[in-house]
């Protein structure tokens, strides 16, 4: 574990070289944990001097991350509260039901609703399997509607589209040709998965965050720096129900 002093504060990070050519990012995870990603070439003492600077930074996001923790650990799935999709809130009806088996979720007239029974307890963590059975569903659609669209305008189709769990990639695109993408992307306006999407196209082109790459995101998305500064500072709002 590494360490820096900012004012009274003590911030510690974990630092994980790769393949990256020159960028260094600062990853900060649900847990508030930091990790720095970095070329394998810089040594640790620039890293040091780079976390040194985003300090300020590192500390608002920690305490944002902190925030939407609590928030969202207070979820009851309880009816009432409302709950993300294609950048929308829609609030949560759960109806009492004699059968024995939970309905799915449906997305009904501005409303998720979903039947169950059982206690309270039982309840909570079956509405929510419903609503990720639900998110899982749409996303495998939604997202490989948007591939097929966008591989014919960029003019490259992947091997294959798989829709996960990922912990710290929202897309991810394998040397192989395989595009991945995290199943929550869904909850966010169309606008940036999109944005997303066409972002891992191009890595069927371009496999590294060079100009040229960056080129050729913005010929198909002008606007792609706004899309990804909104998913930056948006992330954690839809990076739960994991």
């Amino acid at each position: 574990m590494n360490t820096i002093q900012y004012g009274n504060r003590v911030i510690q990070y974990n630092i994980k070289k790769g393949n990256r050519k020159k960028t260094v990012a600062v990853h900060i995870n649900p847990m508030a944990t930091i990790t720095v990603f970095s070329p394998r070439h810089l040594d640790d003492e620039k890293i040091r001097m780079i976390v040194q600077k985003k300090a300020r930074w590192i500390l608002e996001k920690q305490k944002q991350v902190e925030s939407n923790r609590y928030s969202n650990s207070m979820k009851e799935f309880v009816s009432g509260e409302s709950f993300p999709y294609l950048g929308k809130l829609y609030r949560l009806k759960v109806m009492k039901t004699a059968e024995d088996a939970i309905r799915k979720c449906r997305l009904v007239n501005g409303r998720f609703l979903v039947g169950i029974n059982g206690n309270h307890e039982v309840n909570r963590t079956a509405v929510k399997r419903a609503l990720v059975d639900w998110y899982l569903e749409r996303a495998e659609t939604k997202i490989k509607e948007r591939v097929d669209r966008f591989s014919q305008q960029i003019g490259k189709t992947p091997l294959s589209i798989k829709i996960k769990n990922q912990e710290r990639r929202w897309g991810s695109c394998s040397n192989k040709g395989t595009i991945r993408f995290n199943w929550k992307i869904i909850m966010a306006p169309l606008s940036i998965i999109d944005y997303v999407i066409v972002h891992e196209i191009c890595h069927l082109i371009h496999p590294h965050h060079s100009p040229d790459f960056w080129q050729k995101v913005q010929s198909v998305i002008f606007d792609y720096q706004k899309r990804r500064k909104w998913l930056k500072e948006n992330s954690l709002q839809i990076d739960f129900l994991g």
